[in-house]
């Protein structure tokens, strides 16, 4: 049994899957097919400073099939609806090696969800909470293990670096600001 990819429609990965599951079931596939795993995996985002736990697809429009390839089976495979074929090298589909596989299963294992911002470094923010709240500075360095972020801010009419957390800081907006400050004004 090796483990083969399967290129399928993008959005339609959950569908195939259940698809194919549902022929096993059935004894559509026989012994050949023995697993079926769309690759996805944890990320932690910050979602205007609150913290917000999400899974994606580490390959959309690809799923992981397990199987011993022959003829029959392959055929089928690509005969359920939002398949478009399996990755191949000439004409034959390729399997994953080792090594592949125990990245993507260990990418899927992980404890720990990664942190995702909706900021770069050089962009600019703003400071939601703390003693710089409503400051607007730019990211000067972003530190996703202790989960903070140091920017840029004016004080005093001098630039001066401040380490936040992930959760105090967004990502800055001007034209909302110009247009929050044109209805104050009116």
């Amino acid at each position: 049994m090796r483990w083969y990819v399967l290129h399928v429609l993008s959005g339609y990965e959950e569908k195939v899957a259940n698809a194919i599951t549902h022929m096993m079931e059935y004894g559509q596939l026989g012994s050949d097919v023995t697993d079926i795993v769309v690759p996805c995996e944890r990320k932690l985002e910050n979602v205007r400073g609150k913290r917000k736990t999400t899974t994606r697809k580490i390959f959309p429009g690809y799923i992981l099939v397990q199987m011993t390839l022959d003829n029959s089976n392959r055929y089928l495979l690509r005969q359920v609806q939002g398949v478009i074929d399996f990755v191949k090298s000439a004409d034959n589909p390729q399997p994953l090696t080792e090594d592949e596989v125990n990245q993507i299963f260990g990418r899927m294992g992980k404890e720990t969800a990664e942190i995702e911002t909706s900021y770069n470094v050089g962009d600019t923010v703003k400071v939601l909470s703390g003693p710089f709240a409503e400051a607007i500075g730019k990211v000067r360095e972003i530190e996703p293990e202790r989960h903070k972020v140091k920017i840029m801010v004016s004080i005093f009419g001098r630039d001066t670096q401040v380490e936040l957390d992930f959760e105090q800081v967004e990502l800055f907006d001007a034209s909302k600001s110009a247009a929050k400050s044109e209805s104050e004004q009116e």
